[in-house]
């Protein structure tokens, strides 16, 4: 529901400083130009871009550099770029200057706290210098610009950021707050880590954290009832939120009790699977995409049913991410929690 990324990166940002008030109007050759952009996928337009630039949601998520289509690329190059610095290497292009302070610091470690702070430092060097530097992160970026919208950029882990758009800059302020909030789940949750707790509240203790889920939810759109929902999910220790929303559709035995437009973006769960809010939300995105074009409000139909079939997957899909994240730290050298 709210993603699974955090902690503010130390260089985030956000641009913009006039307030930009919600329209369902839009600039047809710049609309057309960026329907035409092929390295932004449909389903980001759909779920992202436009609701927030139709102003028909206070915010969305773009995750880095998962969202982007190269994202088997980049990470395979972070990855074999981070074997080749912890190696001692020099990498093809950098400078000797760069190479021996690296290599400095790479010798100088004496414990485990240098060591971790290291690596984490060495991963949000790399994922900068790849990611950023990318053309696919740099289309993204250009055309959050080109439609006026705020930015603001959130590290989940080092080599994982979150770019939230948004028109209003004052999302700005609550997003600093949500960032305070999770900095100081994460840290206490390093100060009494607890062995029996499951890989996911190791990985992300601020997504069991019912603070923190409400103000996420609520910066992020998502109606009241639904957010509700996912706390006590995620408090009760029974169903997971998504393992409820998954059998909530499968055991669904009258087609009327699912409304795929309370399906109306990404990694959301409905409270149930035809929540009114929830699909008054989807039909708003539906009939304001249908004033703009009929076509593409079609295709937001189909977008909304494909969201509500991979809820109904997601359970899987989370065990296989989480499974990642774990390999990933146990390679990098970083248990979870430590970044």
């Amino acid at each position: 529901m709210f993603g699974r990324r955090t902690e503010l990166s130390s260089d985030s940002q956000v641009r913009g400083e006039r307030r930009i008030k919600p329209q369902h109007t839009m600039d047809q050759q710049m609309y057309r130009q960026f329907m035409d952009e092929h390295v932004i996928p449909l389903k980001a337009k759909l779920d992202d871009f436009l609701p927030v630039i139709l102003g028909l949601r206070k915010a969305a998520q773009l995750v880095m550099p998962a969202e982007l289509p190269d994202a088997g690329i980049l990470g395979a190059t972070i990855d074999d770029r981070y074997r080749q610095k912890m190696a001692g290497k020099r990498l093809p292009g950098e400078s000797l200057t760069d190479y021996l302070k690296s290599r400095t610091a790479l010798m100088k470690r004496k414990n485990r706290i240098q060591d971790v702070r290291f690596r984490l430092q060495l991963l949000r060097d790399i994922y900068s210098d790849v990611v950023e530097n990318s053309k696919s992160y740099q289309v993204y970026v250009d055309w959050i610009d080109k439609w006026g919208l705020n930015r603001k950029e959130l590290e989940a882990r080092p080599t994982i950021r979150e770019i939230y758009i948004f028109k209003d800059e004052d999302i700005a302020v609550e997003l600093e707050e949500l960032q305070d909030l999770r900095k100081d789940i994460r840290y206490n949750f390093a100060r009494n880590p607890d062995p029996s707790v499951s890989a996911s509240v190791r990985i992300f203790p601020e997504e069991h954290n019912a603070t923190f889920l409400r103000k996420a939810g609520s910066i992020l759109g998502f109606p009241d009832c639904c957010i509700e929902r996912y706390v006590f999910d995620r408090e009760s220790g029974v169903l997971s939120p998504e393992m409820r929303a998954s059998n909530q559709i499968t055991h669904s035995d009258n087609p009327d009790d699912v409304d795929v437009f309370a399906y109306f973006t990404k990694d959301f769960f409905p409270c149930q699977p035809d929540c009114p809010e929830a699909a008054a939300k989807g039909r708003a995105i539906h009939k304001a995409l249908q004033a703009i074009d009929p076509g593409l409000a079609k295709a937001y139909e189909e977008h909304v049913a494909a969201n509500m079939r991979l809820v109904k997957q997601y359970p899987d899909i989370i065990q296989n991410r989480l499974a990642r994240l774990q390999e990933e730290a146990r390679q990098q050298g970083v248990e979870p929690g430590e970044d």
